[in-house]
């Protein structure tokens, strides 16, 4: 076979599966303590915290409902052990978020479990007084069983509430975070105002939004040390951290030199938009002029500095570097076009929690159905918080959702500082795509020092996703200044995001509706170039990111890449068959497969912030079984289609068959240092996994996926995800043309032909 030859990878992978039917069967952990040994305590809790309340003053709570926090024990914080018998219509004790809380003993951390916020009324609280209260062969098992789990019922404490400020604060942008309420809704916003009116806070600096249903309230407000101690035992407080506009750095300025590659021979404006939400746009360069369209989405007169910055991102869509382009190059007519939105203005000193921004694109994103790809390079400075979810993360995860497009978004560059390197938001969303940043010095690829570091937040903690060039003080990346025949030279995250919604654009819109957004999120994923051989690192993320759509979109020598979609039931299982060719015997084969997963999320609770996952089970050889001796325990594996006689006798003498074959999977690629949930990710988004087999143990493979979903709020019945394989033989001394036998033995799979879309005229 012709190695040189590209062969397209192939789609409909969904088209050879089947649901099947698999029972779980969990057993409930009895926990260490007796009901009377936690009743007592939890009535004592009750009783002191009624006695708070009733001495907490009028304008430290609202008038009909108060928050009070149910504290699980560590061992019951997963999801299966959710005390749903204490929260409902019984006792009118509504649960409306979680996050993880600690205990300490002599400044040790000795404890992690999870709290959940419940509202309630001295009331309802009353009854739940009461209904402990009853004798015990009167109440259910479910009630007690659930009591036991609890550790404490009290109240939020001021350490919980005021998060991430430093020692050396003293005044700024701060953003607060009020809890949902029900019949006390209409008043919070105005509640909270005369809060800081009392306080002697600034009352018109506040900038708010309430999200519908039981969505959090947030609210921006200029604040200083005294603002924050009345914060202090406010009940509808759920939390308060400094704001601050991730100010574009110094660095990213650049410098401007005369020269450039000549602009494209100009024939006609591609059909595929990517929109950029940046600083504006700044005319006077036909290079970009005839490829962007610009729109101011927010009030105010431009910054012209912010422009620039638009600009420069504008550049690095169309184009990407121009490091390898001489001043005598004509540059190729760009494949996109840019739609750029100016989402700041000279009101920026008024908006550094950026309000205004995140509102223009709430707007911005549902007008313009004919993008499906969006640029983010800039956000509010400093590091996620694992027990708070910001505004702008939420918003921008819930735009993605519910309108199916792709954000890139870069980390932020603060990586060079000790305790702020971690990624910035929203980077942290759990839908879209987190960029990084390398550079290349002496030849050698490495982190641009500046540039944000990983985990992530529950729900995706594999970031940063990819990397892109962005340049550094030694090796700066070039980009096409607004002003004719010159080039910038310049660094950062902010431009090395761009560069992937360039190429994100060009997958979904060259294919011909073939790859949407969730699909390019996980090509891109899947494709990019290895940095580390152990898999996903917090500095590179899965790898740095390809540079051209063949690189992605082709299959190399004695392998082929397939793509499986679908949507599942929650707790459903489906199975999915991996082509192969039996009568392949001799040399290794690699398996490597990438999921990810769209999401609805949970703003109210940081730590279950995804509601749906899938989980997958590989099986190399479906007709390989474990068996198991019903007294002895012993197991062994045995392959029911050749050892058929040794089956019966193993049956004979009480060995029992496993209802599934045997799995065999790889561990998760998560290197980061950082400790992780007992679950092992099974609720991110993203998945890469890869395991290599001896060809002859290979039989009928197949996938196992079963959608799994948790949480009352923001749910979604089914789980739409995406699946890329790969599957390569490693001996190249086999000449199989695996690619082909797949072709003709599974005849619904298709290629996906990429072609440029035909532009459409000015």
């Amino acid at each position: 076979m012709n190695s040189s030859i590209k062969r397209p990878i192939l789609y409909r992978g969904e088209v050879y599966s089947s649901p099947i039917e698999k029972r779980t069967i969990g057993q409930q952990k009895e926990p260490n303590i007796t009901f009377e040994e936690s009743r007592s305590r939890i009535l004592q809790n009750i009783g002191d915290l009624m006695d708070v309340i009733k001495a907490t003053p009028q304008n430290f709570k609202l008038p009909h409902e108060n928050i009070v926090c149910f504290r699980v024990q560590e061992e019951f914080a997963a999801k299966s052990y959710y005390p749903e018998a204490l929260f409902g219509p019984s006792y009118n004790l509504v649960e409306i978020g979680s996050r993880m809380w600690k205990k300490k003993f002599n400044d040790e951390i000795s404890k992690t479990g999870r709290l959940f916020f419940v509202r309630a009324s001295e009331s309802t609280l009353s009854n739940l007084e009461k209904k402990l209260n009853e004798k015990e062969s009167s109440l259910y098992n479910n009630f007690k069983l659930d009591i036991r789990k609890i550790e404490e019922v009290n109240l939020l404490s001021s350490d919980e509430q005021i998060l991430g400020f430093n020692d050396d604060w003293q005044s700024g942008r701060i953003e607060a975070v009020l809890h949902p309420f029900n019949l006390d809704r209409a008043v919070a916003i105005s509640h909270f105002t005369e809060l800081v009116r009392n306080a002697g806070g600034d009352v018109n600096s506040l900038r708010t939004k309430q999200y519908e249903g039981d969505g959090l309230t947030y609210i921006s407000l200029l604040g200083d040390l005294n603002i924050l101690k009345s914060f202090s035992g406010y009940n509808p407080l759920r939390t308060a951290h400094p704001l601050k506009f991730r100010s574009i750095p110094e660095f990213t300025r650049g410098s401007s030199i005369i020269g450039c590659p000549k602009p494209p021979v100009y024939t006609k404006r591609s059909s595929i938009v990517v929109g950029v939400l940046d600083g504006g746009y700044k005319k006077g360069n036909p290079s970009l002029d005839n490829y962007v369209e610009s729109i101011d989405a927010v009030s105010g007169d431009p910054v012209p500095f912010f422009e620039e910055h638009g600009t420069n991102v504008t550049s690095a869509v169309l184009y990407g570097p121009l490091n390898n382009y001489a001043d005598s190059d004509i540059l190729p007519e760009p494949a996109v076009t840019v739609k750029n939105f100016r989402v700041l203005s000279q009101d920026v000193s008024s908006d550094p929690d950026l309000y205004n921004v995140i509102d223009a694109i709430e707007n911005v994103v549902p007008q313009n159905t004919n993008i499906q790809v969006y640029n983010l390079s800039i956000g509010p400075i400093g590091p996620i918080l694992d027990d708070y979810v910001s505004r702008f993360t939420y918003a921008i995860d819930t735009l993605s959702k519910k309108h199916n497009v792709l954000f890139n978004v870069a980390v932020g560059n603060d990586g060079d500082k000790i305790h702020y390197d971690r990624i910035q938001s929203p980077s942290d969303m759990v839908n879209g795509m987190a960029i990084a940043s390398y550079t290349i010095n002496d030849g050698k690829v490495e982190r641009a020092t500046y540039s944000c570091k990983g985990p992530g937040r529950e729900g995706n903690k594999m970031k940063p996703d990819i990397s892109a060039f962005g340049g550094c003080s030694r090796n700066p990346i070039q980009l096409i200044s607004f002003e004719e025949n010159r080039r910038i030279y310049t660094q950062g995250t902010s431009f090395s995001a761009p560069q992937v919604s360039g190429l994100s654009g060009k997958l979904i819109g060259s294919s011909k509706g073939v790859i949407n957004a969730l699909t390019a999120r996980l090509l891109l994923i899947h494709g990019a170039e290895r940095t580390s051989n152990d898999g996903h690192c917090d500095e590179m993320g899965h790898g740095i990111m390809q540079k051209d759509i063949d690189t992605l979109m082709t299959c190399i020598n004695n392998s082929y890449t397939l793509i499986y979609e679908g949507e599942i039931q929650h707790g459903k299982f489906h199975e999915f068959e991996i082509p192969w060719v039996n009568e392949i015997s001799r040399g290794k084969v690699n398996f490597k497969w990438t999921v990810a997963v769209q999401s609805s999320v949970d703003e109210n609770s940081p730590e279950d912030y995804t509601t749906s996952s899938i989980q997958i089970n590989f099986y190399p050889d479906s007709n390989k079984y474990l068996f198991v001796h019903e007294e002895t325990k012993k197991t062994k594996r045995i392959n029911i289609l050749t050892e058929a006689e040794t089956v019966k006798q193993l049956e004979k003498d009480g060995w029992k068959q496993s209802g599934t074959p045997v799995s065999e999977s790889s561990e998760n690629p998560f290197t980061s240092e950082n400790s992780l949930r007992n679950d092992d990710l099974k609720w991110d988004t993203i998945d890469l996994r890869e395991v290599q087999k001896m060809t002859n143990s290979i039989y009928d493979p197949r996938f196992q996926v079963h959608a799994i979903g948790r949480g009352k709020r923001n749910n979604d019945s089914k789980v739409k995800f995406a699946i890329a394989l790969t599957v390569e033989i490693l001996d190249e001394t086999i000449d199989t043309d695996i690619y082909q036998k797949i072709r003709n033995k599974y005849d619904a799979l298709l290629p996906i032909n990429m072609e440029i879309q035909v532009p459409v005229t000015v």
